[in-house]
């Protein structure tokens, strides 16, 4: 069985795409319903988390990738600790990153995905675009967040040019705050899915100097 089959979210559907904002963290199961193509959990950071990732984003340690197993998640968390451990005052945010994961993974019923933990300095993936994934979960724990359309303000026949063709409407452009909890709903290559993927892309931060710090996992 493939992947798209095996998430109940891939029927087909001519509705518009929605967008969950909830300070509720099990209301993450609209991700897998039909029409939702962005779930967002409202929280508040821990000021230990905060004051270990300003410390992260300063020394800039090399990114994090990992395969990730669910039967195994924490011995990988540990590993994956290992290689930042030269930054004091880390268990509270390997902790909240390990309870974030695990849910993700068993929630969405896959049990498995690919772990990113970095430090962004630089404005990748600013072009508006619609990931490659089924399910995408998405941390920004230093620094701007994600910015994401509602389907209002996209025009879908102009992803892969120019953001000036793709936004419709520049006032529109959401973003997600930092430290919330996002899951982004993507297309996979010649596949058919019930939804539109979230379109989004990353915050633009050359100009401004500033660097982010943050979480993927892809599934």
């Amino acid at each position: 069985m493939s992947l798209l089959k095996s998430i109940p979210f891939y029927k087909r559907s001519t509705n518009a795409p929605k967008q969950v904002t909830s300070s509720k963290w099990f209301h993450r199961n609209t991700i897998l319903t039909d029409q939702v193509n962005l779930f967002c959990w409202k929280r508040s950071l821990d000021p230990s988390i905060s004051q270990y990732i300003k410390k992260t984003a300063a020394l800039e340690p090399e990114p994090i990738r990992r395969y990730v197993d669910r039967n195994n998640l924490h011995e990988q968390i540990e590993a994956a600790k290992l290689e930042w451990s030269h930054i004091p005052d880390s268990q509270p945010f390997w902790q909240d990153v390990y309870k974030i994961v695990n849910d993700f993974l068993g929630f969405s019923k896959t049990e498995t995905g690919t772990l990113h933990l970095k430090v962004i300095d630089n404005d990748a993936c600013r072009k508006f675009h619609v990931d490659g994934y089924a399910l995408r979960l998405f941390v920004t724990y230093h620094g701007p967040g994600t910015e994401w359309l509602p389907e209002g303000a996209v025009n879908r026949s102009a992803l892969g040019t120019v953001n000036e063709r793709i936004v419709k409407n520049k006032e529109a452009v959401q973003r997600i705050p930092t430290g919330h909890v996002a899951i982004l709903k993507g297309q996979l290559p010649n596949r058919p899915s019930a939804v539109k993927g979230i379109v989004h892309r990353s915050p633009e931060i050359i100009k401004t100097g500033e660097k982010r710090v943050i979480l993927r996992v892809d599934i």
